[in-house]
């Protein structure tokens, strides 16, 4: 990774200055005395003070890893976002504990089901194999019904 704090200064600086803030203001917002400080850091002939960088992050909530690396986020979040995805968060994680609570409770169910389901086959299983072993003594039983019938007749 290619370490270039002056063109990421630059980058900051055009992003800001699209905003409107002139030359002269952002010069005051870092702490320089004048623009002909800022001219030479933005030029590269002259390094990026502390304090301006502390007064860039307060300022102008610029993201540091962006000054330092040119990677991420160039501004960083301000605080009601950050609160508001911390809010979304908070719901999301609720949601997920509802989601594996109602988990829960559908797989017992579905236990039960399979049980139940279960015991039906076998009830069903054991109603079949009754009838097969006494479908001989029902046919007995018809025929001898037909029988008497036949004979009062």
């Amino acid at each position: 990774m290619e370490f270039n704090l002056t063109r990421n200064f630059n980058d900051i600086f055009a992003a800001i200055s699209n905003k409107g803030v002139k030359r002269t203001a952002f010069a005051k917002a870092l702490g320089y005395s004048s623009t002909s400080q800022l001219a030479a850091t933005l030029e590269g002939e002259a390094m990026i003070s502390t304090k301006a960088i502390i007064e860039l992050v307060r300022n102008f909530n610029v993201s540091p890893t962006f000054l330092f690396t040119g990677q991420g986020e160039l501004f960083l979040a301000d605080e009601s976002e950050i609160e508001s995805l911390r809010k979304e968060n908070q719901i999301l994680n609720q949601n997920i504990d509802a989601i594996a609570k109602s988990s829960k409770e559908l797989y017992e169910m579905l236990k039960k089901s399979d049980q139940r389901y279960a015991e039906l086959i076998e009830i069903t299983s054991a109603a079949i194999k009754y009838h097969k072993e006494h479908k001989e003594d029902l046919t007995e039983t018809e025929e001898e019904n037909s029988s008497l019938k036949r004979n009062k007749k």
